[in-house]
């Protein structure tokens, strides 16, 4: 393992992996001449408090949501703790979506800090110049919002309509535009809107042996977080320690024929206790089968094989299920089908039962305590698709095209954004069952696989990048997180 220059890895003598956070040093230096500096500053400060024109001037489009949130605090004054949310936003403006959702993050947020309003975010997305709304929480609320954006010619018009749900009738009307100028207009759509410290961010990156499929961890007994490490012919074991992986322990692999000839090794690993005992769960491309090992006597055994691969475990009628797919003999995709298994004993493979889908490269499944929420996939011509866990198609609000992607529970999905060279990762939040941008972070290489997982505590999604020649082809395993959570 080699040293990197940021966030990077570092393997001491005695073994192990160490990241390492670049440290940055600040200087300053006094003004040569105080006095002068202070009067020139005191100067200004008295023509900014006279003349408020020379000052920052707002937005454009945030003096528009100050002037609809200045409206709304005008109308709930008289009306102590009044339950309202936006029901119905639809954009007829120049601007994106995701400016949409960007101006709605702002009303709502300038509406949290008013005593006199009780305001709730029901907005799933915003898709096709239209919000998503959970309207299924309206009957809890004295008044509903509805906004337009409207394009007048070279200006950009905001309207609120304000429905009293008591009175059944609209109460008031409010309609402000502004002049958006094409630089703000640009700034506004673009994707990359976030701050990596409040945002998902890379938290730390290791250098990793070539063909690396996956990557799981369980916490164990003693409040350590083991990792697994799965390769074709071995799974290794890492213990975490502070900011290091230190190795503990590695087993073999042994597959038996048919084996399938592949470009590349793919292969999905879980790991789970199931009535006190360690149980892991391996497949790939390259067997028809995948192994059920358990640990015992620090020993692992096989214990069984199946015929698809698991994913996750879930919980169907108060009853523990292996849900999973099938990658199709030797190739890089899944067979249509999600494949059930009732568990109760290792040893014991029987009840598996189907459910018809799509052919896909990547699949995963968001899950709520323990029940399956939806099943998120990414087809052979790299559409993504969102199905119910009744497994009915919901129409899919992402454009977006990638070959990888992960769903973690169901608070986060990660997307990859497929690229030769140099690759993305979209994040998303799936907590209301849509999918509302939150980050997109840039890699230097491309995506080979997206796993949710944890990292000193923190929820986040592992990603193994294979760098290009020029950064003599390494494999990287990056963890993305949310530095607040």
């Amino acid at each position: 393992m080699k040293r990197l220059t940021q966030q990077s890895c570092e393997v001491p003598r005695s073994g192990g992996i160490t990241a390492l956070d670049s440290k940055f040093k600040i200087c300053s230096e006094k003004p040569s001449n105080f006095r002068i500096c202070y009067k020139a500053l005191t100067w200004l400060l008295l023509i900014l408090f006279l003349h408020p024109c020379y000052g920052f001037s707002q937005s454009s489009a945030e003096s528009l949501v100050q002037q609809v949130s200045e409206h709304l605090q005008v109308f709930f004054k008289n009306k102590a703790e009044a339950r309202v949310a936006v029901v119905q936003f639809e954009n007829y403006s120049e601007l994106t979506d995701l400016a949409m959702q960007k101006i709605y993050q702002m009303l709502t947020a300038r509406l949290e800090n008013e005593k006199l309003i009780k305001i709730s975010d029901l907005l799933i997305n915003f898709a096709n110049g239209r919000g998503e709304f959970n309207l299924s929480k309206v009957d809890g609320f004295d008044y509903l919002l509805y906004l337009k954006f409207i394009q007048n010619k070279s200006k950009t018009g905001l309207g609120l309509i304000i429905f009293s749900r008591w009175q059944d009738k609209i109460v008031s009307i409010k309609y402000v535009e502004k002049n958006l100028s094409q630089g703000e207009s640009e700034f506004l759509n673009t994707s990359n809107f976030a701050f990596p410290e409040l945002g998902f961010s890379k938290l730390t990156e290791f250098e990793a042996k070539l063909n690396i499929m996956d990557i799981q961890s369980i916490n164990g007994a003693d409040e350590q977080t083991r990792y697994f490490l799965y390769y074709p012919d071995e799974i290794v074991t890492y213990l975490a320690k502070g900011e290091r992986l230190e190795k503990q322990s590695s087993f073999k692999l042994k597959w038996t024929r048919p084996l399938y000839p592949t470009l590349n090794c793919q292969g999905k690993l879980l790991v789970f206790t199931f009535k006190n005992t360690l149980i892991l769960t391996a497949g790939n491309n390259f067997s028809p089968y995948a192994q059920i090992l358990t640990l015992s006597n620090n020993q692992w055994l096989e214990t069984g094989k199946i015929d698809f691969m698991p994913f996750k475990q879930l919980v169907f009628n108060q009853n523990i299920y292996l849900v999973g797919a099938s990658y199709e003999s030797g190739k890089n995709y899944f067979k249509d089908k999600i494949y059930f298994m009732p568990f109760s004993d290792p040893a014991v493979i029987s009840g598996i039962f189907e459910k018809k889908t799509f052919a896909a490269y990547a699949i995963d499944f968001s899950t709520q305590d323990g029940q399956l929420q939806g099943v998120h996939l990414i087809d052979r011509n790299y559409n993504y698709h969102l199905l119910t866990a009744d497994f009915i198609e919901k129409t899919a609000e992402l454009n977006k095209k990638g070959a990888g992607l992960a769903a973690n529970e169901g608070l986060w999905l990660a997307v990859s954004d497929y690229s030769r060279q140099t690759d993305q990762i979209f994040f998303y939040d799936i907590k209301s069952g849509g999918q509302r941008p939150v980050y997109t972070g840039k890699t230097a290489g491309e995506i080979q696989f997206i796993t949710a997982g944890i990292w000193q505590k923190l929820s986040g999604f592992w990603v193994c990048i294979q760098m290009p020649q020029n950064s003599f082809g390494r494999t990287m395993l990056q963890f993305w997180g949310k530095r607040n959570d």
